[in-house]
């Protein structure tokens, strides 16, 4: 009988009773009467107990299935640590059904390094009457491990002098991976401020060596023994500076400094620099009439070289890696992630350990490595750069078998260099020069080097002497024809408030940022900034004299 009807019956009985009594003369009820009403009153009672049973049992069956649904697991424990009672959600939590579940001791879920955790987590359970919390890693029944909160309090039965815990379990796996990956951003975070500061100071201090290399050569230019060393000198520089933007390009991004480039002369210096010292053999295989490409150089640089070193680690034991370079086509047929056009193909090859299907999907997360010496960034880095640069990477691999890491990059087909483009001459002419840096060295040596291009340089230490420099040569009719600013000075005016006010004095002014900073904004967006080029330190007499080129004597 359900509660509607209980309910009908008791209202019946009650208006029955009314009616008894309504009937009832002056004299009272009789003895029949009375016994008459007595058992209406008992049925109503009867009944009331029956709904109240009823309701009772429904809301038992209502709160079991709250019980059993929760988002959360429950358990109930006792002393000995055996499961007495456990909802759906923690059996499924532990991956078992619930009642091959009871009975079961709840620390043989724990995992071992876990177990003094749980243990002190029991004892003040016991010794606390309050609820406490620990975080345990929990082995589910098929061996998988998971991260759970535990949040639980400790109760003493009436009758028995046994305690019960009563414990709440929530999967927190998730939350925790959240978390690690926010300390470990904050962490990239701040080595990418680290980075960017060491990148800018090092690259000062190649400025000064390239910048001097440079001139030496122009002093050297018949001895051509002299000319090789200082060739070599030179790419050395350059190759250190694309090492210090490795970390820097992962932890704060950048937009890339493209130029359209022939791939070969890069792919070779960058697979000798990278196999120097290795017991590993490399054989390079590049098609004729490679297409150019329109990329950062040293972004690119950084790819191929995390590529080969992660080869070559695949190798402990020696072996060879090949390095092939073809022009392709792509068609939808590819299945790939890119829109049908030219690219060019850069692969990387091994036959190394290789890479398990189950890690494949993870090897382009940050600190993620197989390997011991591994710090996790570098294919992550070259994802973020191959991105960046509107291409793809694509990797395919055995254990045991090795690995085919494959980068796809977009390509102009018909501009195709078989051999190194012909150095432009330097610049020989005339032209006033400011130029602002805040290191002496710095100033020196680019000095030098604008006096060897026959042109006519001019010094200032900040923003607020580059100004009025500036300002004074104006009003004396004697403009300056450009400037070169450095982005940063401590404690001073930089190039981007320095150049503000010159614009107010002369809006035609030719002005070249130069930065250590190579992946500042300014730098990769140089125009919207008011600058006509962007000098990144360091550079070579060659370098400054494209730029002065392109931005002075073009105009004159």
């Amino acid at each position: 009988m359900d509660g509607v009807k209980l309910r009908q019956e008791a209202e019946a009985l009650r208006n029955q009773r009314n009616r008894v009594i309504g009937n009832t003369s002056a004299e009272g009820l009789t003895e029949n009467m009375e016994l008459e009403v007595h058992q209406i009153e008992l049925s109503m009672q009867n009944e009331e107990l029956q709904r109240v049973g009823l309701e009772n049992e429904l809301s038992r069956d209502k709160y079991r299935k709250l019980y059993d649904f929760a988002p959360v697991g429950f358990f109930t424990c006792g002393t000995n640590g055996l499961i007495l009672e456990v909802n759906r959600t923690g059996a499924a939590l532990l991956g078992m059904e619930k009642d091959n579940l009871l009975g079961k001791v709840f620390t043989s879920f724990v995992l071992d390094e876990h177990q003094h955790i749980f243990s002190r987590y029991c004892k003040l359970l016991g010794q606390i009457n309050t609820k406490q919390e620990c975080e345990l890693n929990l082995r589910r029944n098929d061996g998988t491990v998971f991260c759970a909160l535990v949040e639980g309090i400790a109760e003493k039965e009436t009758d028995e002098n046994d305690t019960l815990c009563f414990l709440s379990v929530k999967d927190i796996t998730e939350r925790k991976k959240n978390e690690e990956n926010k300390v470990n951003y904050q962490r990239i975070e701040s080595l990418g401020i680290l980075a960017g500061g060491i990148a800018h100071d090092f690259n000062n201090l190649l400025t000064v060596i390239l910048g001097n290399i440079s001139l030496y050569k122009m002093k050297n230019l018949k001895q051509e023994k002299n000319l090789e060393l200082l060739e070599e000198a030179e790419k050395a520089c350059q190759q250190s500076t694309d090492l210090t933007l490795q970390l820097l390009t992962f932890a704060k991004g950048g937009k890339p400094l493209k130029e359209v480039i022939s791939i070969e002369p890069l792919l070779n210096d960058t697979v000798i620099f990278a196999m120097r010292g290795s017991n590993v053999r490399y054989e390079l295989e590049l098609s004729d009439d490679l297409w150019m490409v329109e990329v950062d150089g040293g972004h690119i640089r950084q790819v191929v070289n995390n590529l080969v070193i992660n080869a070559q680690q695949a190798m402990p034991n020696g072996g060879t890696v090949s390095l092939r370079c073809e022009n392709k086509h792509l068609t939808q047929e590819e299945g790939l992630p890119l829109n049908v056009g030219p690219y060019l193909k850069i692969t990387v090859e091994d036959r190394g350990v290789g890479i398990h299907k189950d890690q494949l999907n993870r090897i382009f997360d940050p600190y993620f490595t197989t390997k011991a010496q591994g710090n996790g960034l570098g294919l992550a880095t070259s994802y973020s750069i191959v991105k960046r640069h509107n291409g793809h990477i694509r990797v395919e691999s055995e254990p045991g078998q090795g690995t085919a890491v494959s980068v796809y990059l977009p390509a102009i087909p018909g501009t195709a260099l078989s051999e190194k483009k012909a150095i432009e001459p330097l610049l020989s002419g005339y032209g006033k020069i400011l130029v602002m840096d805040d290191q002496t060295s710095i100033r020196e040596v680019i000095g030098g080097m604008l006096t060897q291009l026959g042109c006519e340089p001019a010094f200032a230490v900040d923003g607020e002497e580059a100004i009025l420099l500036y300002r004074e040569a104006s009003e004396r009719g004697e403009p300056y024809d450009a400037v070169i600013i450095d982005l940063t000075v401590p404690g001073g005016a930089g190039g981007r408030q320095a150049l503000e006010e010159i614009i107010k004095i002369d809006p035609q002014v030719k002005a070249i940022t130069s930065s250590g900073y190579c992946n500042d904004a300014i730098m990769t967006d140089f125009k919207k900034y008011g600058f006509k080029a962007a000098l990144p330190k360091p550079f070579s007499l060659e370098e400054l004299s494209r730029v002065l080129r392109n931005t002075v004597m073009d105009s004159m």
